[in-house]
């Protein structure tokens, strides 16, 4: 069995937004739905994927020292979660008919503000005194 390190704050934003996206899904399904329930998990994944990169992108290097290669990976991993979000959300609309939009779009905002509404709480557990 697998245990994972939790100790790095990206996994469990990762980890959170998949539960929400997860959660929004099953709520969905229960009151509005199939379509709607996939279509929220559609706009969850579309947040939480570049989110996802975006963090393991920039924290790969961790410490004082890597500073400067972190600041600059900052730059480069949100132009890279906002190419992949965009390209997400085209392929979702190219490709998806039988999506609701409105669903799409709660699923991927609310994604998004949970875990950015999350992370202080992560940060503030999983640092070490």
């Amino acid at each position: 069995m697998t245990v994972i390190d939790m100790k790095h704050p990206v996994k469990v934003v990762f980890l959170v937004q998949a539960a929400l996206t997860m959660g929004i899904g099953s709520i969905e399904y229960i009151v509005l739905g199939p379509v709607h329930a996939f279509s929220a998990v559609v706009g969850g994944s579309v947040a939480m994927i570049p989110q996802g990169l975006f963090g393991f992108w920039v924290f790969r290097q961790r410490g004082a020292r890597n500073a400067r290669l972190i600041a600059r990976n900052l730059f480069v991993g949100e132009g890279l979660k906002l190419s992949i979000t965009a390209v997400l959300f085209a392929l979702v609309w190219v490709n998806a008919d039988q999506l609701e939009p409105s669903a799409v779009f709660a699923g991927f905002v609310l994604t998004v503000l949970i875990g950015q509404l999350s992370l202080p709480m992560i940060l503030g557990e999983t640092r070490t005194h």
